[in-house]
């Protein structure tokens, strides 16, 4: 078994069981009873994580991770109703202890394409970047990279960075014609081409770092309005845009605008 549960709750033990679930582990959660038979299921399933209380921590001996939920501190969770939270912070946790069966459970292939969950992004969301943490992405997606991933990549800079990315489409926006550019001033083409990758590839990624490049040839409400199609069939096809954007760029009521539908991602 991937992963063990016991809580005092049912319907929480119920929805911490669908979310591991969600994030492809084979997941079981329990009521937690006396702590010999905690210690008989244990034994029995042979579990490469467990989640409980931590009052209950003395309980576990052996090789299992142990996570603590409802709890403050390293190797915690608390709980709230946003269960992206709760996978965020799961993922997050077993990527500080990647070796052993940990190691091996994050590279099976249905795990795999959720790792992103580990360094603060969801599928299905859109997410704002400030520039400051733009280079700091670039060098997140190599690491959630996978066979079962694919990339839209538009940029006004540096496109050659994404060159050894697999599964991706690299799309330079600028002025200068030539192969799989695309001017700013073709908003609608740009936004075609991205509708039309979320809708050919599953489990699709899209970063657009261009945004301010495209303000210079298009009006703000006509690039908000591209954005928010866009966030419509990430949504529908439980795919990812991350926007990597300069906040001073706008006014707070655009910028308020730009986020209203979106995430503002606060780091790994």
């Amino acid at each position: 078994m991937d992963v063990l549960c016991f809580h005092e709750d049912e319907n929480i033990g119920r929805d911490i069981e669908k979310s591991l679930r969600d994030l492809g582990f084979q997941a079981e959660c329990v009521l937690l009873k006396n702590e010999s038979e905690i210690k008989k299921i244990i034994g029995e399933r042979d579990p490469a994580v467990v989640l409980l209380p931590k009052k209950w921590k003395e309980t576990i001996d052996g090789n299992a991770l142990k996570i603590f939920v409802g709890e403050r501190g390293k190797n915690s969770i608390i709980l709230n109703e946003d269960w992206d939270e709760f996978k965020h912070k799961f993922m997050k946790i077993l990527l500080e202890h990647r070796r052993g069966r940990i190691e091996k459970l994050l590279q099976r292939r249905e795990v795999r394409k959720n790792l992103l969950y580990g360094y603060g992004f969801s599928w299905g969301r859109t997410f704002i970047v400030d520039i400051k943490q733009g280079k700091k992405v670039r060098k997140i997606l190599p690491k959630i990279a996978g066979e079962d991933i694919n990339f839209f990549i538009a940029v006004r800079e540096r496109p050659e960075d994404f060159a050894e990315l697999p599964n991706s489409k690299v799309i330079w926006v600028t002025d200068i014609v030539g192969k799989d550019r695309i001017k700013p001033h073709n908003l609608t083409i740009l936004t075609d081409s991205i509708i039309r990758y979320i809708e050919e590839h599953r489990n699709a990624i899209i970063l657009m770092d261009c945004v301010e490049y495209l303000l210079l040839y298009n009006d703000f409400v006509n690039i908000l309005r591209n954005i928010e199609l866009i966030n419509s069939y990430v949504m529908e096809h439980a795919a990812l845009m991350i926007i990597i954007i300069d906040s001073k760029a706008y006014t707070t009521k655009e910028y308020s605008l730009l986020s209203r539908y979106a995430i503002e991602w606060k780091g790994a």
